[in-house]
């Protein structure tokens, strides 16, 4: 089971400390958080177990904020650094900027949502350390269908390569602050949450239709549970069909790479005197190589063909 992320928040005012603490009340199942009042302390609690992301005030007696999380950038490098100042101080930030490599500011008294947002944005930014994908991720990358994993309130825990790039182009779905998944309209997004919650509590699949800013045909988006409360949402673009590529389609159906081109032209939906064009061949010997095709798949139509090439297994490179 993944450990939970530690949150380390540091700041001398002991009641600004117990306002942190009731302000981050509510993460307390998704994060395991310490507050510390010393920062000489929380120096020494990084280093007994270093912690995801600080979140410090600027001005402490006896050490800094800024000496502190460059003292802890020693122990470590890869955690993410939020810095709370009282004063809106130009040329400490820089100082901060230059000297810790802080990954935000916010100015006291933040609200608890925001400085939420703060650190999970930092926890999203982290750098990762450098580990090879798994057997399964990596499969799951080569599919030419988009998988993002979502816990039950849609924050994406998993996104495989095509599942990241449609969330990247903003194009019916997208990640919000925080990396929750919605969608372009506020109704839309309000009923893919819906979906979620409803499978995770009750099973079953849900398909829903997203509609996309840029005209094109909408996203289709099948959700499905899987273990541990979390649910996979499986995407298609009907605009980016995968298909197998003519080389895969000749050894897979035995077909000579000029019936390959054909068959590949007939199902991104050419006619056959579309593909004839497009193969640089009459339009009768385009139809001879059809009934060739027609032989050596078993098929009799063109559109049995096409379903046919449809179903065949396609990933990405």
């Amino acid at each position: 089971m993944p450990t939970k992320p530690r949150i380390l928040f540091v700041d001398d005012e002991v009641r600004v400390l117990q306002g942190l603490r009731r302000g981050m009340h509510k993460h307390e199942e998704r994060w395991e958080m310490e507050f510390v009042s010393d920062p000489t302390a929380a120096l020494d609690a990084m280093r007994a177990q270093p912690f995801d992301v600080v979140v410090s005030d600027m001005k402490m007696p006896g050490m800094t904020g800024i000496d502190m999380v460059v003292a802890m950038r020693e122990v470590a490098p890869d955690a993410a650094y939020i810095m709370l100042t009282g004063t809106a101080d130009l040329r400490t930030a820089i100082d901060a900027i230059n000297r810790a490599d802080m990954f935000r500011f916010f100015t006291k008294p933040c609200p608890a949502f925001l400085l939420a947002e703060g650190i999970v944005e930092a926890l999203a930014a982290r750098r990762p350390p450098e580990q090879p994908p798994s057997m399964g991720e990596a499969a799951l990358d080569r599919l030419p269908v988009g998988v993002v994993v979502v816990d039950a309130t849609g924050h994406a825990l998993f996104m495989n390569r095509r599942g990241a790039a449609l969330c990247a182009a903003e194009d019916g779905l997208l990640l919000a602050g925080g990396r929750q998944v919605r969608a372009a309209s506020a109704a839309e997004s309000a009923a893919l949450h819906r979906a979620v919650t409803e499978i995770l509590t009750g099973g079953g699949t849900a398909a829903l239709s997203i509609t996309r800013p840029s005209l094109k045909r909408s996203l289709s988006v099948l959700i499905s549970p899987l273990p541990g409360s979390r649910a996979a949402l499986y995407i298609g673009d009907p605009d980016d069909l995968p298909l197998v590529p003519p080389e895969q389609l000749a050894r897979l159906l035995d077909l000579t790479p000029s019936e390959a081109r054909l068959t590949h032209s007939l199902a991104l939906g050419h006619s056959v005197e579309e593909a004839a064009g497009l193969s640089e061949v009459t339009v009768s010997t385009a139809r001879s190589y059809l009934k060739q095709v027609f032989v050596k798949t078993g098929t009799a139509r063109q559109a049995e063909l096409v379903k046919l090439v449809l179903g065949l297994p396609a990933v990405e490179d």
